[in-house]
Parts: C-alpha cells; structure tokens; sequence
C-alpha cells in the first residue's frame, strides 16, 4: 500500500517539467521586469499564482509586450 508513488510515463514527465519550467520562469521575470510598474508587478503576481499556467501564459500574452509597445509611444 503505497500512496505516494505516482506512476507517470516518459512523455508526462517531460511535459509537466517543461509546463514548470515555463510557470517558474515567468514568475521570475514578473518579479525582475524592469518595465512592470509596482502595481502592475503585484497583479501579475497575484494573476499567476491565482489562475498558474493560464496566468503565465497571460503574462506572456499580454504584459511582457510593454517593451513593444513602449518604443512607439509620444
């Protein structure tokens, strides 16, 4: 009676590495963008540790394109 084996195979594996990866990186680059006001910083975080992958994902999406966007503003 083992409960805390969990048999996954090869390609879940990789898959849930890759997914935590991806999560854990951006949480780290909300945390270091330099472009992300204080507020918009603590929203970001609050979206991603909410909603995790789906919040990440919008990150990416739509709050990492202020580097973009900025360049073309008045």
């Amino acid at each position: 009676m083992n409960l805390l084996f969990i048999n996954i195979g090869g390609l879940e594996f990789i898959v849930l590495l890759i997914a935590s990866i991806f999560y854990l990186y951006s949480f780290y680059k909300v945390i270091v963008d330099k472009y992300l006001s204080t507020n918009e910083r603590l929203m970001w975080i609050i979206v991603i540790l909410i909603f995790n992958l789906i919040g990440a994902i919008a990150y990416w999406i739509w709050g990492n394109n202020k580097k973009r966007v900025g360049s073309s503003r008045f």
